[in-house]
């Protein structure tokens, strides 16, 4: 049986007209403090910020990030020059950059009935992924992917605000149009979460990197 999570990024996480709820709250602030710029993020600039943050690294920016708002299960980290990272439980959903926007991601996992994403699943585990995204030059993709996950046993990683022992789970998908693309998950081998990832978004497209400096599931 054959079950597949499509995800919606239209709804009440990304209704926020001109991101002004964002923008008047403390985390707001903090991300008009913090945005992505030409410097590394630092475990002293996320000690000093109580919200859930990220370090990320673009093609153009990097920094710390802090969490925007969050519906559900996916989170919406606000950037510079109107870029912004989704992530839906702790996977790349969608991405605005100056290589282009990811509008959706969908995963479709083969013999499951649970709604389990594919780092949640046992080592060695395929499954398949759709993707929509706008390039560099406006032109609008839709292309699907054969994914494999492969784990690795779980090592010692060294993070902004403390070091976890974590798996790291390459992934290859192959896309219709017969390119490749690479991930890299590092996860936690108890709770199956997400704590960094290095991902292409698209084939050609930008590389996209997190990890977690301030979790935003303490709170939960």
């Amino acid at each position: 049986m054959r079950h597949a999570l499509a995800l919606a990024i239209g709804g009440g996480l990304l209704t926020l007209s001109g991101c002004s709820v964002i923008e008047n709250s403390p985390a707001g602030r903090a991300v008009a403090l913090l945005s992505p710029s030409s410097g590394q993020a630092t475990a002293e600039q996320a000690e000093s910020i109580a919200f859930a943050s990220l370090s990320i690294t673009t093609s153009t920016q990097r920094g710390l990030v802090v969490l925007g708002a969050q519906g559900g299960e996916q989170t919406h980290w606000p950037m510079a020059e109107s870029g912004f990272l989704s992530l839906y439980q702790g996977g790349l959903y969608a991405a605005a950059t100056a290589q282009g926007d990811l509008l959706a991601t969908r995963y479709s996992l083969a013999n499951e009935v649970s709604a389990r994403m594919p780092w949640q699943l046992n080592s060695p585990a395929a499954f398949s992924i759709e993707r929509h995204w706008v390039d560099q030059a406006g032109l609008s993709h839709a292309q699907r992917a054969k994914g494999r996950m492969l784990c690795g046993p779980a090592e010692q990683r060294s993070l902004l605000l403390t070091a976890l022992s974590l798996q790291p789970c390459q992934v290859t998908y192959a896309w219709d149009n017969e390119q490749t693309t690479q991930v890299l998950w590092w996860r936690d081998p108890a709770t199956l979460r997400l704590w960094e990832v290095e991902e292409q978004a698209w084939p050609q497209g930008p590389e996209i990197s997190w990890q977690v400096a301030r979790p935003w599931w303490d709170s939960e």
